[in-house]
């Protein structure tokens, strides 16, 4: 079988060639054309941006320690990269973060099965619908990747090679992800299973050097979620996990069984790959090149296995027991060692069949998901009843509006009130970028109240339908007298068998 290892190269693909020759190169070429091409399809599908984003920009600009029905981190990493790109870059940020989550992912699999294995298991992860497609836009999912992909390498370099100060990356890391959603708890709980449960992890934290790494990074994990954990008590934990009314999921949401088969289905990519690599049907007379591993070493095999299979398995028992409906994003933080594990379990001796249809598998699913994307964005308007948000005309309503409100009152608009995703769109859009005050409701948007906006004056917005074109009264109800414009009537940006859309609206002028 070893013999087999030195396949010619004539008898071996050029991706089989790349891989053996510079598996980290290659690692990083994929990552690299996956970040390009879903960036690329952000910026061609969405004349509109994502509701993701126009909403996680109009609170991430707040810079508040919570958000009523978001967890705070993703609005304020969207915010930076806003400020330092515009909106290329926040097209970008999703994307960008699934290439970075890979490359952290591939350098904890090479301490564990070498590079070339390490690499096997990145590209596999291509499959993974829940990670590879970052369909959308960056958001609270999407931002504790990363995280939970660092800690985990951090947590490998101070168990296994007694680096103090990866102690202390990892007390950071998890206290990061306590402000972006729940799912790190279930990482840092496997984690602290496997300190407490093996040999070596013990044996880690009986140096007194580590002991005292360890004590700080504690200390700092617990400096870092204290101000979170107290927000949250404070307003009865609204906001551990993205609510559909903000980030515009309401389709998507699932509960715990919807999600579990979500993640099995999220899946089959990885499957088919495996499939079409593995010996089952394969003719005899092929040639399979095969790639070599040292012996696995247990505590490395543990430590996968327990990973990639313990958060996930947490995740959907606590959503099970509490109950609540989730989005199919949600397990993408739970499932970024799938790919490993598949690895570890092929043994030390990986015989690829099908060399160049795994290899066109794969590329289909780097290539094809994005250019689906794209199609329905453009087939949408003439399919469907309802256009995708991302048609939403907010550029010409925020023009219109910002231009008379401005030639009304000679000031610049400083908030837009009413529902959030509408709100937060126009104001993204708008030249001014004003405040958004959702719903005229300040325990929503506690940087606005109804004095402030008298003073600095804004304008109301809301859907305008049938004959009736005046606020809706719950709206109406927090604010001054309002007399309402003549409704605006706005085409979709893209045409097809879609209605008009008719906004009404309002001017709030500031006081002099």
């Amino acid at each position: 079988m070893r013999a087999a290892a030195f396949t010619s190269p004539l008898e071996a693909s050029i991706y089989v060639e790349g891989l053996r020759a510079r598996p980290a190169f290659f690692v990083g070429l994929l990552l690299i054309v996956h970040a390009v091409l879903w960036t690329l399809t952000a910026w061609i599908a969405n004349p509109t941006p994502d509701p993701n984003l126009t909403v996680g920009l109009a609170l991430g600009r707040e810079l508040q320690l919570g958000y009523l029905g978001l967890p705070p981190l993703g609005p304020w990493v969207l915010e930076i990269a806003y400020r330092a790109g515009g909106l290329l870059a926040a097209y970008a940020l999703g994307p960008a973060t699934v290439a970075l989550t890979g490359w952290v992912i591939f350098l904890f699999a090479r301490r564990i099965v070498g590079d070339r294995h390490g690499a096997l298991a990145v590209f596999l992860m291509v499959g993974v619908h829940p990670v590879a497609f970052p369909v959308g836009a960056f958001d609270s999912d999407l931002v504790q990747m990363p995280l939970v992909a660092a800690a985990v390498l951090a947590w490998w370099h101070a168990v296994v090679h007694q680096n103090r100060l990866a102690w202390i990356a990892l007390g950071l890391a998890f206290g990061a992800t306590a402000y972006a959603g729940p799912q790190g708890l279930f990482v840092f709980l496997a984690l602290l299973a496997l300190t407490a449960a093996t040999s070596t992890g013990r044996a880690a934290l009986q140096k007194n050097e580590s002991q005292i790494a360890a004590v700080a990074g504690l200390f700092l994990f617990t400096l870092l979620l204290t101000p979170r954990l107290i927000w949250l008590q404070y307003h009865g934990f609204d906001g551990v996990l993205p609510a559909a009314q903000l980030t515009g999921e309401a389709g998507a949401m699932s509960d715990a069984i919807f999600l579990a088969a979500f993640v099995l289905v999220g899946h089959v990519g990885l499957l088919i790959m495996v499939a079409l690599a593995s010996r089952w049907f394969a003719s005899d007379g092929e040639i399979a090149p095969v790639f070599m591993r040292p012996p696995l070493e247990d505590f490395g095999r543990r430590c996968v296995l327990v990973i990639a299979l313990v958060p996930p398995l947490l995740a959907l028992a606590a959503a099970a027991y509490f109950g609540g409906r989730y989005t199919p994003g949600a397990a993408a933080p739970l499932v970024l060692y799938s790919g490993l594990l598949v690895i570890v379990l092929t043994g030390d001796a990986l015989r690829v069949h099908r060399q160049r249809l795994v290899a066109v598998a794969a590329l289909t699913l780097l290539i094809l998901p994005p250019v689906l994307d794209l199609a329905t964005a453009f087939s949408s308007p003439w399919v469907g009843e309802r256009g995708r948000a991302t048609n939403w005309p907010a550029a010409s309503a925020a023009r219109y509006i910002t231009d008379v409100y401005r030639t009304r009152t000679g000031k610049p608009l400083e908030y837009v009130v009413g529902e959030v995703q509408t709100a937060s769109a126009i104001a993204l859009l708008s030249r001014d970028r004003p405040h958004v005050f959702i719903d005229a409701d300040s325990a929503r948007a506690p940087w606005a109240d109804r004095n402030k906006l008298e003073a600095a004056g804004g304008v109301v917005i809301w859907p305008a339908r049938g004959a009736d074109a005046s606020p809706p009264a719950a709206l109406a109800a927090n604010l001054p007298p309002l007399v309402p414009e003549a409704p605006l009537t706005l085409r979709w940006v893209r045409p097809g068998n879609l209605d008009f859309i008719r906004l009404g609206w309002a001017i709030v002028p500031p006081k002099p």
